[in-house]
């Protein structure tokens, strides 16, 4: 159950593209300094998109900005939004991992193809004495994290909303700013203050989204030789026996160990197509 359970966190950090999650949920380690973790890559995160501070025109703006923005972002909309994406997203996608075949593969030292051999009625059997609520098991699981998930994109409405102000207020002038404010004053203006940004999560921009995603995924299918490729020219990663005696001196003393240590210390680079072994979940 904990691999169905880190699946369906994983599936949830892909659909929401948020590299939080990727960490692993089963560390202790992980766990104790997440908050501290969090932070740290917040401040990564943001030091990436450096914003000048406004100019005092377009801090005039700002309250126009806000009104605008408030118009098309009202409070609660963003969690709830975001929230039905994850819902509409992670229920179909977590089904095809929570299968009794699938979670029995977790749960028995045996080949899967002898799991695949058996009966549903089988697997269910099998899988009911093992865990006699696994199907309630996975709709609790959904439902934590879909809570979660949502209790999360709550909190960043503030900031969102916050943001694309700051945004219309540096990218409209006043002139503009009222257009846009007359405009969303008229029964279709209205109309599409409040749809503009649900736009996003439409079932028809969803589908042609995931209908577009084989061909991006593709793109990624020479990564790995295309790596290797422009890394040729490149020298290589040194082991602890390519090191010289007085490298091996120096290292031993930056890291305040005894030198004789070192051999076990240093790691031998990995190849860049050498993957880790999937730990048993």
């Amino acid at each position: 159950m904990r691999k169905l359970i880190r699946t369906t966190i994983a599936i949830a950090a892909l659909a929401a593209a948020n590299p939080l999650f990727a960490q692993d949920v089963d560390s202790d380690e992980s766990a104790s300094s997440t908050p501290e973790r969090m932070e740290e890559f917040a401040g990564l995160m943001a030091g990436l998109f450096q914003t000048e501070p406004l100019t005092s025109e377009q801090q005039s703006r700002l309250p126009m900005a806000e009104a605008v923005v408030g118009q098309m972002m009202p409070e609660g909309f963003y969690g709830k939004m975001m929230g039905d994406i994850m819902d509409k997203m992670v229920r179909p996608m977590v089904s095809m991992f929570a299968t009794p075949e699938f979670i029995l593969g977790s749960r028995l030292e045996v080949e899967q193809e002898a799991i695949a051999q058996l009966g549903e009625a089988e697997q269910v059997e099998i899988l009911s004495m093992l865990d006699p609520a696994y199907d309630q098991r996975v709709d609790v699981i959904l439902d934590v994290l879909t809570g979660k998930m949502g209790g999360m994109f709550s909190a960043m409405e503030g900031p969102m909303r916050d943001g694309l102000s700051k945004a219309y207020a540096v990218r409209f002038d006043e002139n503009q700013l009222n257009d846009i404010s007359a405009f969303f004053a008229t029964p279709t203006g209205g109309v599409y203050a409040k749809e503009s940004m649900a736009l996003f999560s439409d079932p028809q921009v969803m589908q042609a989204s995931m209908q577009a995603l084989p061909a991006m995924m593709s793109g990624f299918g020479d990564m790995e030789s295309s790596m290797k490729e422009a890394m040729g020219s490149l020298p290589a990663e040194r082991a602890y026996a390519d090191l010289t005696s007085a490298e091996r001196s120096r290292l031993a003393e930056l890291l305040d160990v005894d030198a004789d240590s070192l051999g076990e210390i240093v790691k031998p680079p990995k190849p860049i197509d050498e993957t880790a072994p999937d730990p048993e979940m």
